[in-house]
């Protein structure tokens, strides 16, 4: 047994699983594990010549991105976060005036926050304002009636 081999595709597989963990985009994952792989088949068979290991590396590097960045991308996308607007239906104390239609900062839970005026009537300042969505980071407001 050339123990040689081994000890270098054991190696070719810690780098690219620690760079794995480095970079989280799973590209070297499959050819680290491609690389763990090989160094048990060169136990199983210490006669395969070195152009052969490269080759079952290779197919069971792109194997493996071919079949398991599909099955991440499946899991990931259907553990994607449900839309939650915790801020509907919050009450504050405007500190501006906005008109209708009219976008401006204002303080929401003491940090100043992009708003807009979504009702038909003008907001004074001082007056009760209710959080009715938000869209992205600003916040969609009624006056309180």
């Amino acid at each position: 047994m050339e123990l040689s081999s081994v000890w270098m595709w054991a190696a070719v597989a810690m780098v690219l699983l620690i760079g794995e963990m480095m970079t989280a985009t799973f590209g070297l994952l499959f050819f680290g594990v491609a690389a763990a792989i090989t160094a048990v088949i060169v136990i199983a068979a210490p006669d395969l010549q070195p152009a052969v290991q490269l080759m079952i590396f290779g197919a069971l590097g792109l194997i493996g991105i071919l079949v398991g960045r599909k099955w991440i991308k499946a899991k990931l996308a259907s553990k994607a976060a449900p839309a939650v607007n915790l801020d509907s239906n919050s009450e504050f104390a405007i500190d501006r005036a906005l008109a209708p239609g009219q976008e401006g900062a204002v303080l929401y839970q003491g940090t100043p926050w992009s708003a807009k005026n979504d009702g038909t009537e003008p907001i004074n300042t001082g007056d009760r304002v209710k959080v009715i969505r938000t869209s992205g980071i600003k916040l969609i407001i009624q006056k309180v009636k």
